[in-house]
């Protein structure tokens, strides 16, 4: 358990601690596990605390952020490498945003139950340590632009995004992010191991939002 704040859908603010579970990340993306300081207590001690734990789901709030100064937002999820109908459908999930602004950039962490990627580790091959720092550092990046729904980078069209400024597009183009250079990588953008994109990429967006 973390300490945070959380924020529902009609801006009324609540304060306590947010489980955080990086061994299983789908789990705080699609709800929230809230506890009070006299509950967190008692979960120190070891005591028993189900009945105490006020759960929300992503639909019910606007945000929450952590003490540690990471953030998510609640925002419209789309798998683009579902398969089924009802896997194509957009979920609300709280996301980490990396920045934000008129062009937000999140991470969403790989779930690892239903739709999971090929890239996670086996756990019987690696420590819970081991797993954890990988959720923690390999997602899919989404952005979303103000007034639409959030999008996974491998579909991305830099000019749709950022060709309304244009001394952002000159940048992009003579490559001044590094980012075009790591964009013709392609299909490795649907997902994983793309830190230096995530750099890259979040350099471009907080020009763009000046």
């Amino acid at each position: 358990y973390e300490k945070g704040t959380v924020t529902l859908k009609n801006g009324k603010e609540v304060e306590g601690y947010i489980y955080m579970d990086m061994m299983n990340p789908q789990e705080f993306q699609k709800r929230v596990n809230l506890i009070d300081e006299k509950t967190y207590q008692a979960y120190l001690k070891g005591k028993k605390i189900d009945k105490d734990i006020e759960v929300y789901k992503a639909s019910d709030l606007q945000s929450f952020k952590l003490e540690n100064g990471k953030k998510f937002k609640k925002a419209k999820y789309v798998n683009v490498f579902a398969t089924r109908k009802q896997d194509m459908l957009p979920k609300n999930l709280m996301l980490e945003v990396v920045t934000e602004g008129k062009i937000t950039v999140y991470k969403k962490h790989h779930h690892t139950q239903g739709i999971v990627s090929s890239y996670l580790p086996d756990r019987m091959e690696v420590s819970d340590a081991e797993y954890a720092a990988w959720q923690e550092n390999n997602f899919e990046i989404l952005y979303q632009k103000e007034g639409e729904g959030s999008k996974n980078l491998s579909v991305i069209n830099i000019k749709a995004l950022v060709g309304d400024n244009e001394e952002v597009l000159t940048n992009y183009n003579n490559d001044y992010y590094g980012f075009q250079t790591l964009f013709v990588k392609g299909p490795v953008f649907e997902s994983s191991f793309q830190l230096d994109a995530l750099e890259a990429f979040t350099r471009m967006v907080e020009d763009y939002n000046k």
